[in-house]
């Protein structure tokens, strides 16, 4: 039996957001700045008696063009679990939403060509130093920026040429309201697969010997200190002008790893674990694309094959 009086949909967001303790800080964080950004007013103001599949339908429908699909996910997880919790505790009737999708449009996945790429390699050579070996280390790893950013000495293997993703540096929202909007924090990997060990290529770990310092200090601070996943970010744009390379994401070098592995015969199921990914589906879905070489390539391949 419903409860009888009725409240807005933004409260049962709230007591939901609640009553997930076991969220990690960065997910709850992240949950609560979208349910702000694009529920709250909108469908949000609803009643939770009146609120409907089409209110649904059309919410997501209308981010369409304003929102990445990833985003989409998240918001109908959000709406999902939310109206669960709210027919569980008996404020409104069930909603099947088993139906609702996100819009499928292809994303634009920005790599670096072999040129880009050749030549942001020769510019991070030149007068080295521990940032540019890390954009390095990011390329021929795929890193994440918040994982390179949270790289100890102590993760490096200079023996077996490899390291471990143990933690990753976040910027998260202040719970204390008079000082910084944000503030930055040690966090665990993504998942449970992004704790993982990667080789590190040869060039690379004779770099970082060069300018190795203690255990325990982060490699990018050189200290204790957390250092800033936005320095590196700003850091790599700053490179990019230099080469006069299209400005483009942090994450390109992730997307550029995964690619140039594809075109070098790796195999799908070695990078999704080296990328940290749950599974080789994930993969190829998010991270590998093929180039126009790619494409002509395998027609050519094609050719050559039905002329014997």
């Amino acid at each position: 039996m419903i409860k009888k009086n009725s409240i807005a949909y933004n409260d049962i967001l709230n007591m939901w957001l609640d009553n997930k303790s076991n969220l990690k800080i960065q997910s709850k964080l992240n949950y609560e700045y979208l349910i702000n950004k694009y529920i709250k007013n909108s469908i949000g103001i609803i009643s939770i008696t009146k609120i409907n599949k089409n209110d649904i339908n059309n919410f997501i429908y209308s981010l369409k063009n304003e929102v990445a699909i990833s985003t989409q996910k998240k918001l109908i997880y959000i709406i999902k679990s939310s109206l669960i919790y709210a027919y569980h505790n008996k404020y409104c009737n069930y909603i099947d939403l088993n139906n609702i999708k996100f819009n499928k449009e292809k994303q634009n996945i920005f790599i670096l060509s072999k040129e880009e790429q050749y030549l942001l390699e020769m510019t991070l050579k030149e007068k080295i130093n521990i940032r540019k070996i890390c954009l390095l280390l990011c390329l021929y790893t795929g890193l994440r920026v918040g994982e390179v950013c949270g790289l100890k000495w102590e993760d490096i293997d200079f023996s077996n040429k490899s390291l471990m993703i143990k933690r990753t540096i976040i910027r998260v929202k202040n719970q204390s309201s008079n000082q910084t909007k944000t503030i930055l924090i040690e966090s665990t990997p993504k998942s449970e697969t992004s704790k993982r060990i990667i080789p590190i290529p040869n060039f690379i770990i004779e770099l970082l010997k060069r300018f190795k310092e203690e255990d325990k200090y982060f490699i990018l601070s050189n200290s204790y200190k957390l250092y800033d996943p936005r320095y590196l970010e700003a850091f790599y744009k700053r490179i990019l002008n230099k080469c006069n390379i299209k400005n483009n994401k942090f994450h390109t070098l992730r997307h550029t790893f995964a690619t140039r592995s594809i075109e070098s015969k790796m195999d799908i199921k070695t990078l999704s674990e080296i990328l940290g990914h749950s599974s080789v589906e994930i993969t190829l879905k998010l991270y590998v694309h093929p180039t126009y070489d790619m494409k002509k390539t395998s027609l050519e391949k094609l050719v050559e094959f039905m002329s014997i």
